[in-house]
């Protein structure tokens, strides 16, 4: 694959996070079947990373472009967390409000969001008093973006350190759309094909 370049898509995950699922965009220079490039990836990744599906995305076709990926879904864990009474009144707080200010200062940089509109669900998995197991899908990409810890600060949380454990088990289009079909990629294989 050494004539394309690949994009990383979905925000980076937290210190000691994990990832079930991940999206890559590769940009190659020549046109190739979708499958071709996931058996030669797959031949040259460690044990327990595997690339399942591929697809040809029309480039400038917004609707076929896989960029356009703008939910995450991660599965949070926290052991040593607050009664459960204290999160359930403050999960309901968070959900019923029409707004909550959030401020995310990164490298000298201010910058002020509204946390609730970033939040799409936020859905109780488990909970019982000092341990809460939620799974959140937030906004990702140019739009606006949240990370789970930040999430968790909207709520009203402060977890201790190493007191969480967060898992991104999905990245997606929050219309759900299909990858490009095969139709799409002939047509892109015809736009591209040396005249």
């Amino acid at each position: 694959m050494s004539e394309g370049r690949g994009v990383l898509l979905g925000p980076a995950l937290p210190p000691d996070a994990t990832s079930d699922t991940e999206r890559l965009v590769l940009e190659l220079a020549a046109p190739r079947d979708p499958s071709d490039v996931c058996r030669r990836l797959n031949a040259h990744l460690p044990p327990g990373v595997i690339v399942e599906n591929a697809w040809v995305g029309q480039p400038g076709g917004a609707e076929e472009n896989p960029a356009l990926l703008d939910e995450a879904v991660y599965d949070v864990q926290w052991h040593d967390a607050p009664p459960a009474q204290t999160s359930i009144v403050r999960i309901r707080a968070f959900l019923q409000a029409s707004s909550v200010a959030l401020t995310r200062v990164r490298e000298k940089k201010v910058q002020h969001l509204d946390a609730r509109a970033l939040t799409r669900e936020v859905r109780v998995v488990a909970l019982r008093d000092g341990m809460l197991h939620l799974q959140m899908t937030l906004s990702v990409g140019p739009r606006g973006s949240l990370r789970p810890e930040e999430a968790l600060q909207a709520l009203g949380f402060t977890p201790a350190p190493g007191a969480l454990r967060i898992q991104r088990i999905a990245l997606r289009s929050s219309d759900r759309q299909r990858p490009a079909s095969q139709p799409t990629a002939a047509r892109w294989r015809g736009a591209h094909r040396s005249r």
